[in-house]
């Protein structure tokens, strides 16, 4: 299963769809075993792979002010950006989420390098 934590949105005004999601990649186990960044485009198609697979999405979204985690489907993606998305409008930016690791006292530090 992939949980979406964070939203990193493009700094140029006019590519505002143009978003980048951070995910914690959880096994079977319910430990984490991964993390990592996938564009629209590729959450999307990992969406869709899952379906052909399985039947089903094996991606969940973890929102802002929420206290459980919600499926992200294939819909969500109608909007075009970030804000008129139902999941990412509501996900922590990548600053948002640093300071959540932070209070967890992690010595973990996400940022972006592209």
């Amino acid at each position: 299963m992939y949980l979406a934590v964070a939203v990193e949105t493009s700094k140029h005004p006019n590519q505002k769809q143009n978003y980048k999601v951070w995910y914690l990649e959880i096994g079977a186990d319910g430990k984490v075993h991964g993390l990592g960044v996938k564009t629209k485009e590729e959450l999307i198609g990992s969406i869709f792979e899952n379906y052909r697979l399985t039947g089903k999405t094996n991606w969940r979204c973890f929102q802002k002010e929420r206290d459980c985690s919600t499926a992200i489907e294939i819909f969500d993606f109608i909007a075009m950006n970030t804000e008129q998305n139902t999941h990412f409008g509501n996900l922590p930016t990548l600053s948002e989420f640093q300071l959540t690791l932070d209070s967890l006292q992690t010595n973990l530090e996400l940022r972006s390098i592209a």
